[in-house]
């Protein structure tokens, strides 16, 4: 059977455009000078900073590799690009599948025959960006570059470092955000093809909202009534908040991390999973910006929730709870309260949540950021048979979005 692929399966056209540029790749950030990387990134952005990267190196090596590359110009750097490559199962994407209904057998079929394609799928992928940060796509380059040029340095990027491991056997470039640009030109024509993604949900924190009461005060009477019965739970339960220090968080590292692995193995999807030194490691690297809120009921820790906070953006991160005891209290929506209780008094204007729980985030008031993805496997005949079939039906869950404010 002869198949005919849709697309080039040559980038040498494209390369030709490229002849001004040239990059060099580390697999490791000691080989790269921190200022040589830190000139490149907004300042706003610290997590994309040498300092971080080199954490997320050292507490994660064991777990996954690292690709970091220059991009220059008439020997002028020009561009950073950073990569993380992690084994992927695919048979986490049965959970997108379309939910089939009572008595289709013909859709229970297909999703049992997927099922069992997907359970074969392990392959190692190169990511751009930083797979524990939601939004981070992981490139910058200067100004002078322009989108569509931009779009042609990753793809060649991409082609050089699969050339260099053979063991490397698809690509993500993800966290996209719309609309679409220039950028977006050729992906498709190069092989790529368009995953959609769940949205990043973030709320604008108004000026008039100097306390939480003020918050309280802009919702409608129906979701703070709902706001105050989720916080009274906690207080009868007889629940206590304590933002940890760097020794506290060394104290119960153990019980944290037993926490997050408990949500994390509810996850519909993940593509890698944090080490279990990191929350102590990231709290010693950062003790005024990072900060573990931790949930008490009579001495025993029950739950936390991390965030990042730069200036004016805040960052939630990751979060660990005992679902048993949690659930019936809602401690997980107590907990978005005290990220915007906190959020205000930091006078952040920005707060995202990332994208988990969308449908809980949006009755505080948070929003819903579309976002979008190319991947590409390299075995070019099931790049065209599977993956593109798949990703052309592979959609994230639907919420019903709430609008919690008056008016």
């Amino acid at each position: 059977m002869e198949i005919t692929c849709p697309y080039p399966c040559s980038a040498e056209a494209e390369c030709k455009t490229l002849n001004d540029f040239s990059f060099t790749v580390f697999d490791t950030i000691e080989n790269l000078g921190e200022l040589q990387w830190n000139k490149h990134i907004p300042q706003t952005n610290v997590l994309m900073q040498h300092e971080s990267l080199k954490l997320i190196q050292t507490t994660h090596s064991n777990k996954m590799q690292f690709r970091y590359v220059l991009v220059t110009k008439n020997d002028v750097t020009v561009g950073v690009l950073y990569f993380q490559v992690v084994m992927f199962h695919a048979n986490q994407l049965i959970n997108y599948f379309p939910e089939v209904r009572k008595g289709n057998v013909v859709m229970k079929a297909a999703k049992t025959v997927t099922k069992n394609l997907l359970d074969l799928i392990n392959v190692k992928l190169l990511v751009s960006g930083n797979v524990f940060m939601t939004g981070e796509n992981g490139f910058y380059f200067s100004s002078e570059v322009d989108k569509a040029t931009r779009a042609k340095i990753i793809r060649k990027i991409v082609r050089e470092v699969v050339k260099s491991d053979g063991s490397i056997k698809a690509v993500l470039i993800s966290d996209l955000y719309e609309p679409k640009t220039e950028f977006d030109t050729d992906f498709e024509k190069r092989g790529y093809h368009e995953i959609t993604v769940e949205s990043d949900m973030s709320i604008k924190l108004m000026l008039e909202w100097k306390s939480f009461d003020d918050y309280m005060n802009s919702l409608s009477s129906k979701y703070r009534v709902r706001a105050k019965k989720v916080l009274s739970l906690c207080n009868e339960a007889g629940v206590t908040m304590k933002n940890l220090s760097a020794d506290e968080v060394a104290l119960h590292e153990n019980k944290l991390y037993e926490l997050y692995e408990q949500v994390m193995g509810n996850a519909d999807f993940k593509l890698a999973e944090l080490s279990k030194d990191f929350f102590r490691t990231q709290k010693q690297q950062q003790p005024d910006n990072y900060r573990i809120h931790a949930y008490f009921r009579n001495e025993e820790l029950i739950g936390f929730i991390s965030s990042f906070c730069f200036g004016k953006r805040m960052e939630v991160h990751y979060t660990g709870m005992n679902h048993d005891i949690c659930k019936p209290i809602h401690l997980y929506q107590h907990m978005m309260y005290d990220m915007l209780k906190t959020g205000i008094e930091n006078k952040v204007e920005q707060l995202h949540f990332g994208r988990t729980a969308p449908e809980i985030k949006s009755t505080i008031g948070a929003v819903p950021s579309p976002m979008y993805g190319y991947v590409k496997h390299f075995n070019p005949i099931f790049n065209f048979l599977f993956v593109r079939n798949y990703t052309a039906n592979l959609k994230p869950k639907e919420y019903t979005f709430r609008h919690p404010f008056k008016g």
